[in-house]
C-alpha cells in the first residue's frame, strides 16, 4: 500500500499542472494550520474562521478548498491519525516477511508515535471532540477498530490455533495499553528514562501470550 501511494505521489508530480500542485499544497497547509490551533487552543475554541485568520486568508478562500469546518476537521483527523493506521495496514500486508516480526513492527511504531507529546495532545482533542461530534466519534471509531482488526489478524497468523475471538481480545488489550502509555508518556516522567526497557518488556510480553494462547 505504501508503495502504491509512492507511486500515485510520482505520478501526481510527473502530470499535474502547477495550479493542481499548489492547491494540494494550498490544502496541505491549510490541514497542518488546522491542526496546530487544534493542539494549540484546544477543540473547543477551533474554528475554521480561526484558521483563516492564523493564514490570513479569508474564511471564504478557506471553505473553497476545505468545504465546511466539519470536511476539515474529518481531512486533519484523516491527515493526522488515519496516515499511521495506512502504515500499519502496509506493513501487516508485506506476507513476505515473518508474521511475528510485522506484528512486532505494527505494535512498535505504534508505541513510538504514542512518545510524541503532539500527537498525544492531538489524539485528547480529538477523543474529547468526538464525544460532542457524531461524525467524528464515528471516524474515529473507524480508524481504532481497524487497527485493532489488523493486529488480530497478525496475531492469528503468529499463532493459528487461537480463535478469532480471542485475537481480537489481544488486539484490544494490546490497543489500550497503547493508548494508556499514551496517556502516562504524555502527562508523566514514569517512563522516560526506562523508554527502552519499556518497549522491549511489553513486545516480549505480548509475543510471549500470543504464542501461549
Amino acid at each position: 500500500m505504501l508503495n502504491e501511494v509512492s507511486r500515485a505521489e510520482s505520478l501526481f508530480e510527473r502530470t499535474a499542472s502547477p495550479r493542481e500542485k499548489k492547491r494540494v499544497q494550498r490544502i496541505e497547509d491549510i490541514i497542518d494550520t488546522a491542526a496546530m490551533i487544534f493542539v494549540r487552543d484546544g477543540y473547543a475554541q477551533f474554528s475554521a474562521r480561526r484558521v483563516a485568520s492564523e493564514l490570513g486568508i479569508s474564511l471564504s478562500n478557506l471553505q473553497h478548498y476545505c468545504g465546511t469546518t466539519e470536511n476539515l476537521l474529518l481531512s486533519m483527523i484523516r491527515a493526522k491519525i488515519e496516515v499511521f493506521v495506512t502504515q500499519f495496514v502496509a506493513i501487516a500486508s508485506d506476507t513476505s516477511r515473518d508474521a511475528e516480526e510485522r506484528l512486532l513492527e505494527v505494535i512498535e511504531q505504534d508505541m513510538e508515535a504514542a512518545r510524541d507529546p503532539w500527537i498525544a495532545s492531538f489524539s485528547f482533542q480529538s477523543w474529547a471532540l468526538a464525544e460532542h461530534d457524531q461524525a467524528i466519534g464515528e471516524h474515529l471509531t473507524v480508524i481504532y477498530e481497524t487497527f485493532c482488526r489488523v493486529v488480530a489478524q497478525l496475531i492469528q497468523e503468529v499463532n493459528p490455533q487461537l480463535t478469532e475471538s480471542r485475537a481480537k481480545v489481544f488486539a484490544v488489550l494490546i490497543a489500550s495499553q497503547i493508548e494508556g502509555v499514551l496517556f502516562y508518556h504524555k502527562h508523566t516522567s514514569a517512563l522516560e528514562d526506562n523508554w527502552q526497557e519499556t518497549l522491549d518488556t511489553t513486545l516480549a510480553m505480548w509475543l510471549m501470550m500470543i504464542r501461549a494462547g
